[in-house]
């Protein structure tokens, strides 16, 4: 597909999007995800624009902050990719990261892996992966999928006497990650992911689980996120006893036993580190790629974006 001279991808700043038009084109989107949805990035990134091609036909979300004046583009935590939704051909692909590149001088943006490395001449890529499982085949065959590590912990969990069950207090969920190992996240972050949880929630889409030992003390919990076609691991948090008695195992297992036989893609949100990958790959889940794309346009004395 040829594209005229003069057209090109709309900036529209977050006021003045049409957000009933936007959330519509994300949903006709083939496989979109849950993060490009206005709702989602208002939480998450707060602080987001957007390309537009003609009435709303692609659109391209852009999260953005500023720091000593400067305006850059960056990759909210708790939202792994970003990209053009729906997929379009590849010249309006072009024109879509070629405003990216002039709008903004520092770029750090995830993408699909679908995406041609030759439409993203300019950038710095670095391949990444998530994990994803199919949950439809049903229970009895993903547990076939296990291997014997993740069949074993599972069996120290029951030795334990790891009760889980469906968690209402969103409280409890950081009360436990307050008395747990740290995680690296922003504490901006955790707030949203608070907020994400009490919405997710409350309208069904949400699933918060925790695990027990046989005193009703709480162990381990995690977030889940259940949208359209697919399914979300999006963080989990267990004290020193939680580890110790498999209780993170437990409550991955249960999940997946409760939306067994759906027809829904569950997402690990994978991981750099290659332990919690092998992790991930013991469930029996297939890698699903992407993009980190970088650009740094700005004067060689500031570094303000390393720190």
């Amino acid at each position: 597909m040829q594209i005229g001279f003069n057209i090109q991808p709309r900036f529209i700043k977050h006021d003045h999007i049409d957000f009933r038009k936007y959330d519509q084109c994300v949903e006709n989107a083939s496989g979109s995800l849950v993060y490009a949805y206005s709702w989602y990035l208002d939480i998450m990134a707060g602080d987001w624009d957007a390309f537009v091609w003609g009435d709303y036909d692609y659109v391209m979300p852009v999260p953005s902050r500023r720091k000593w004046g400067i305006r850059y583009v960056y990759q909210p935590v708790f939202a792994q990719q970003l990209g053009i939704c729906p997929t379009p051909p590849a010249d309006i692909q072009k024109a879509f990261f070629k405003r990216l590149k002039r709008k903004f001088r520092y770029i750090h943006y995830q993408v699909p892996a679908t995406i041609k490395e030759d439409i993203l001449k300019g950038f710095t890529i670095k391949p990444l992966h998530t994990r994803v499982l199919s949950l439809e085949p049903g229970y009895p065959a993903l547990v076939k999928q296990y291997d014997d590590y993740i069949l074993q912990n599972l069996k120290k969990a029951r030795q334990h006497e790891i009760k889980v069950t469906r968690l209402a207090e969103v409280d409890d969920f950081f009360e436990l990650k307050d008395d747990s190992k740290k995680i690296p996240v922003p504490e901006k972050s955790w707030r949203n992911l608070r907020k994400l949880m009490k919405l997710s929630i409350h309208d069904g889409s949400g699933w918060l689980y925790s695990a027990s030992g046989n005193e009703n003390e709480f162990l381990a919990a995690a977030f889940f996120l259940v949208w359209r076609t697919r399914a979300y691991y999006m963080t989990v948090v267990s004290n020193e006893e939680g580890r110790e008695k498999r209780a993170g195992f437990a409550l991955l297992d249960q999940f997946l036993r409760d939306f067994a036989g759906q027809p829904l893609i569950f997402d690990f949100e994978g991981s750099s580190v290659p332990g919690v990958d092998k992790f991930f790959e013991s469930f029996g889940a297939e890698k699903e790629h992407y993009f980190m794309l970088s650009r740094n346009r700005l004067p060689w004395f500031i570094s303000i974006f390393k720190k």
